[in-house]
């Protein structure tokens, strides 16, 4: 990392970050940080970056003056990037939610239950924080106002929602100079400097886009370009436009290899980095043969931060291999039966986070091993492969959905008298979202999925609702969801 600038050093993690960001300035002060795609959208040299940083750094004190984290809704832009690093350059905890989300809206949300100090929001969006939680847009950051000397904490928390193991979302507590530390070990093993553009396409607000996108690129002094509103032109228009490495999901790759002309590929792309779901081996094939690289797959936690990782080598990867462990990566196989090869999945990482926002701790072993909750093997040459994924979320387009929490918003509805929701797909395809009910006369599926889209963002509504006439039950009382899923042969009605 750049050395501090003359009188912008500071303690800890927050004080390192931005003197990082001042060195690039003083360094290139006229080049592009961060850019949006399609080309000619926003754009904020290392100059403007820098002192957009300073200014939100300067004025973080006012809000904090409650307990409780600062939310974000952070929409991808070049502003929300200069606001979201100066927040951490302030020292203030950060609670980072995606600006298009329902959970700042739903009074039973993890959101609301962290009870914020304040909420930060883009332009011309309502807030819609927990009552009398003050409410700023990012306009009230970046304006001028008194220099701070330090920072509020030296290394303030970084909080994300985690989809957990069981129940509704849970907030995870990471730390500024964790994601430092995750930052470094992307550089170090994919190389990323100044003469790097980084095209990210996933939301800054998860770990992948923060780690992998944001601070891996600004702190190597890389140009960093986001895509505020995913669409295949904005991404195709960032590759064409120069973009060397390419942060995307397995749809994201999906959907690029269908939309690139046949030996169209980017001249200029380097790396391709795809994480968020498994990345199947069809798509992994057509997206090489779109992009003239093979992307490589990344397997991570917001608990653990990067756990393994694919990168360029003489000899292929095995097929269904994640990869490697990562920079100080240290993990252990607990063997499902005596002997076997197969088993849970435990992990120690540089990056590991510190517990839970409600107080609960790290759930690590004596050892300081996490259980990720994945069922995995690792082969004699150390490659790791996945056999079982979490199974109570639901993965959509690298999205994690909790199917509980649609469960609980649609017993809201009334006409609702049973419902079970569950994801179709899996390791080789694109997990969809299913909703078993049980509806009172009257209600038509058509009434549920209007309740659901008052609530949920477009990807949370399901896609397929079934009717029955009772949901079938275990021995225990519980849903038995392998006969529903089984069973579920009635007409869909799509979302």
């Amino acid at each position: 990392m750049s050395g501090p600038a003359s009188g912008s050093s500071g303690p800890g993690a927050a004080g390192e970050l931005r003197s990082t960001l001042h060195g690039h300035a003083a360094a290139h002060p006229d080049r592009v940080a961060v850019r949006t795609s399609p080309v000619g959208g926003d754009t904020l040299t290392w100059r403007e970056l820098s002192g957009l940083v300073d200014r939100v750094a300067a004025g973080t004190g006012r809000l904090t003056g409650r307990p409780g984290p600062v939310v974000m809704l952070l929409d991808n832009t070049p502003t929300s990037v200069a606001v979201l690093l100066g927040l951490m350059a302030g020292g203030a905890d950060l609670l980072l939610v995606e600006a298009d989300n329902s959970h700042l809206a739903d009074e039973g949300s993890a959101v609301h239950r962290a009870a914020p100090a304040a909420v930060v929001a883009p332009p011309g969006r309502r807030s819609a924080g927990p009552p009398g939680v003050p409410a700023y847009h990012y306009h009230d950051l970046t304006g001028p106002g008194p220099q701070a000397p330090a920072p509020v904490r030296a290394d303030p928390a970084i909080l994300q929602l985690t989809s957990g193991s069981t129940g509704e979302p849970r907030i995870t507590r990471q730390t500024l100079s964790a994601a430092l530390r995750g930052a470094h070990a992307y550089r170090q093993v994919y190389r990323v400097g100044a003469a790097d553009t980084s095209l990210v396409t996933v939301p800054v607000a998860h770990a992948f886009g923060l780690i992998c996108g944001v601070c891996t690129a600004l702190t190597a002094g890389a140009t960093l370009v986001t895509v505020p509103r995913f669409t295949v032109r904005a991404v195709i228009d960032a590759l064409r436009s120069g973009a060397t490495v390419l942060v995307a999901t397995p749809l994201g790759y999906e959907l690029l290899a269908a939309a690139l002309p046949a030996g169209a590929a980017p001249p200029q792309l380097r790396l391709a980095l795809s994480s968020g779901s498994p990345l199947p081996e069809r798509v992994r094939a057509r997206a090489t043969a779109a992009l003239g690289r093979p992307p490589h797959q990344i397997y991570g936690s917001t608990e653990a931060g990067l756990i393994a990782c694919q990168y360029d080598r003489a000899r292929p990867w095995p097929p269904e291999s994640v990869g490697v462990a990562g920079p100080g990566v240290r993990w252990r196989i607990r063997p499902q039966e005596p002997g076997g090869s197969e088993g849970s999945l435990l992990v120690s990482t540089p990056a590991m986070f510190h517990g839970y926002l409600d107080g609960a701790p790290a759930a690590l072993d004596a050892d300081g091993f996490l259980d990720t909750g994945d069922i995995a093997r690792v082969d004699e040459d150390g490659h790791l492969f996945l056999i079982a994924r979490k199974s109570t979320f639901v993965n959509v387009g690298g999205r994690k959905v909790n199917p509980r929490r649609i469960e609980r918003i649609a017993e809201e509805h009334p006409g609702v008298r049973e419902i079970a929701v569950y994801g179709v797909g899996g390791i080789d395809r694109e997990e969809q979202i299913h909703a078993a009910v049980v509806l009172a006369d009257g209600t038509e599926a058509d009434d549920l999925l209007a309740h659901f889209r008052t609530r949920l963002m477009p990807y949370e509504v399901p896609r397929h609702v079934h009717r029955h006439d009772r949901l079938p039950r275990t021995g225990l009382g519980k849903v038995d969801r392998r006969k529903l899923i089984e069973s579920d042969t009635h007409q869909a009605t799509r979302g």
